[in-house]
């Protein structure tokens, strides 16, 4: 059966191995690169070793393709490691330019700081999270609710859609819905999941296993059983 790896750095992984589980069968390797927590606040140099760390110790795991989960890593990984990679690479872009074409008006850009800091299109109303990734490891939808209005309402009334340039946001979705109930929100894995269901078809139904490893190899999975529930 076909191997995936997710690469991300915290919880984002989840929602990103629920999509990919929908469109092929697999056998999935979640590595979370938790050294570098939160990765929109490491600078570029530390994003690509990363990336570069992460993707080299799942080829050698045999994984036929790697997902790059975390929307930082893709944004500073993905183009100068496809070219080189002896996997097959996918990244988790911003759906910035997707929901773009939704509105005429503007899109808000929530994410981390490296994402936010490179959207620059002129419809674009850039919001930096730096506290999110670390809320949506606690989980608390309530404190997350709360952080949200925070951000935002200094925006509020000024946009029509939401792209979420974090992976730990796609988790929670429901909660910019709960702030923002009128408005359209794009998530990350809509792209990648369109691109890995046209190069690997779903041939079978048989579910594949997945398993959650640090960079050391260390099965940690177990610190994620609140979300895998």
């Amino acid at each position: 059966m076909l191997t995936i790896g997710i690469v991300d750095d915290g919880v984002g992984f989840y929602p990103t191995l629920n999509k990919l589980k929908q469109v092929v069968s697999a056998n999935f390797v979640c590595l979370l690169v938790n050294d570098n927590f939160p990765l929109g606040n490491a600078t570029s140099h530390q994003l690509y070793a990363a990336g570069s760390n992460a993707i080299n110790k799942l080829t050698d795991m045999d994984c036929d393709a790697v997902v790059l989960s975390s929307v930082a890593l893709s944004a500073r990984c993905f183009k100068p490691m496809s070219q080189t990679s002896a996997v097959s690479l996918f990244g988790c872009d911003a759906p910035v330019i997707h929901a773009s074409t939704y509105t005429a008006s503007n899109v808000l850009v929530v994410g981390d700081q490296y994402v936010v800091r490179a959207q620059s299109l002129p419809n674009v109303i850039a919001c930096s999270m730096p506290e999110f990734p670390a809320l949506a490891e606690r989980g608390d939808e309530r404190e997350l609710v709360k952080y949200i209005e925070q951000c935002c309402e200094r925006y509020s009334g000024s946009f029509d859609c939401i792209a979420l340039a974090n992976s730990s946001m796609n988790m929670y979705k429901h909660c910019f819905s709960r702030v923002f109930p009128n408005v359209q929100i794009f998530d990350s894995l809509e792209g990648v999941a369109r691109k890995i269901r046209k190069k690997y078809k779903k041939a079978s139904k048989e579910e594949g296993s997945y398993t959650v490893i640090d960079l050391s190899g260390e099965q940690i999975g177990e610190k994620y059983n609140f979300f895998l529930q």
